[in-house]
């Protein structure tokens, strides 16, 4: 019996559903995840969805080991000559402390500040006299590109970096996935951190003790993000060689009514 259910395993993974592998941003991750078996209904092929970072899905779409990659950023001149793209969606940074910190505004110069180390405490902005617990991100994360080129910052490990004053501080915690930054910033009261708009949004509805910042005194709303009013915006992108056929056919299937109505379900601003 035993070797009849692996004979009967082994046919069905040879002769069964064709897969693409999924892999990158965590930020754009839960939107493929909830439309991946509407899309297998439709067209019989399994997505096989994981995160990894917008970097390691460049990396290994490149190198061939997947057929997807979900990059939270937008990509390089490099990148788009190597690969193809379509943006499936939009979102920004929010920048989150604990919901007990009273801060409500944050500027661009606090933020360099903060991070650089150069400010270290709280008190700097009437809050309460007590130690930064400073948060950023990995080096091969998506989000903390955007952050770089919005404060002009670099991650100490960046190559690019030859001035030490722009350097992230390195005391900084490096969160990888997004639930790392929320859970972190939810526990640790004294802490800062920034992430995906739509995955702060989602979490703080579920009761996560997070507070999304304003930043130089605008909100990170819909209509601020879409008329440029809030300084930062990203896209969602979904990357493939164009020589795949069915990972084309899936990145066009993005633009559908169903699938763009799964971005916004996902608190980000759809593409079409």
């Amino acid at each position: 019996m035993r070797y009849l259910l692996t004979v009967l395993l082994s046919f069905s993974f040879a002769f069964g559903d064709t897969v693409l592998n999924c892999v990158g941003s965590t930020t754009i991750q839960p939107i493929i995840e909830q439309i991946a078996q509407r899309y297998k209904q439709e067209s019989g092929i399994t997505l096989n969805i994981s995160g990894g970072g917008s970097q390691y899905a460049v990396d290994s779409l490149i190198s061939g080991k997947i057929e997807i990659g979900m990059v939270s950023r937008d990509l390089t001149e490099q990148e788009k000559s190597a690969v193809s793209h379509v943006t499936i969606g939009y979102d920004t940074l929010a920048f989150i402390v604990n919901s007990d910190n009273p801060l409500k505004n944050i500027s661009k110069k606090d933020l360099i500040e903060i991070y650089t180390g150069e400010v270290k405490n709280w008190k700097k902005f009437n809050t309460k006299d007590e130690k930064i617990h400073l948060l950023s991100k990995r080096i091969d994360r998506g989000t903390l590109d955007v952050f770089e080129k919005y404060t002009g910052l670099f991650h100490p490990q960046n190559t690019k970096n030859s001035d030490k004053t722009k350097m992230i501080d390195t005391s900084a915690w490096e969160a990888g996935a997004n639930n790392d930054m929320m859970v972190w910033v939810g526990g640790i009261v004294n802490s800062i951190g920034y992430i995906s708009l739509g995955s702060a949004s989602a979490i703080e509805k579920h009761g996560m003790p997070i507070k999304i910042l304003a930043l130089e005194g605008v909100k990170p709303t819909k209509e601020n993000i879409q008329n440029h009013s809030y300084p930062i915006k990203r896209e969602l992108n979904l990357v493939f060689l164009k020589s795949n056929k069915e990972a084309e056919k899936f990145a066009d299937w993005m633009f559908k009514e169903y699938a763009q109505e799964s971005v916004e379900k996902n608190l980000f601003i759809r593409a079409k």
